[in-house]
């Protein structure tokens, strides 16, 4: 006697249809990324990308960078994708160049660069509270000697 599951399984096979398909394989590496916002020659590593923040959080990052005056010139943002620390050291040579990086939210202790850096609170925190804000600007002015 055939159930209905094996009734319904022999006639998608009967018209060519696969009622199930094999998975492929996963590859051994798995893709991480890193977003980044950089005007001049100061970086913003994000926790999202720059274009997923709403307009009000997108002024306030360029704000924080134009407020150096090593915010002047190109603006640039993207997503860097790699699999391993020495992947990302690779992608990010022309990051070198950068007096300053700034690093906004929860970002993995892995993607730490040998230029200096200042870790800041996210963006969200940051708009809401002026202790944070004001914290922050001490450090980059200790860092970039302004």
């Amino acid at each position: 006697m055939l159930t209905p599951d094996i009734k319904t399984n022999l006639i998608l096979k009967e018209i060519g249809i696969k009622r199930y398909s094999l998975r492929s394989k996963m590859p051994h590496s798995i893709e991480k990324g890193l977003h980044y916002y950089q005007k001049g020659l100061i970086l913003a590593l994000l926790d999202k990308p720059f274009e997923d923040f709403i307009k009000e959080h997108q002024d306030f990052i360029k704000a924080i960078i134009e407020a150096t005056k090593s915010g002047d010139g190109k603006e640039n943002n993207g997503t860097i994708l790699f699999s391993s620390r020495e992947e990302l050291k690779e992608q990010t040579l022309n990051f070198s160049k950068s007096k300053l990086i700034i690093i906004f939210g929860n970002i993995s202790n892995e993607m730490i660069f040998d230029t200096q850096f200042i870790k800041a609170p996210p963006i969200d925190q940051l708009i809401s509270s002026k202790e944070l804000k004001k914290h922050l600007w001490i450090e980059i002015k200790n860092q970039l000697n302004l």
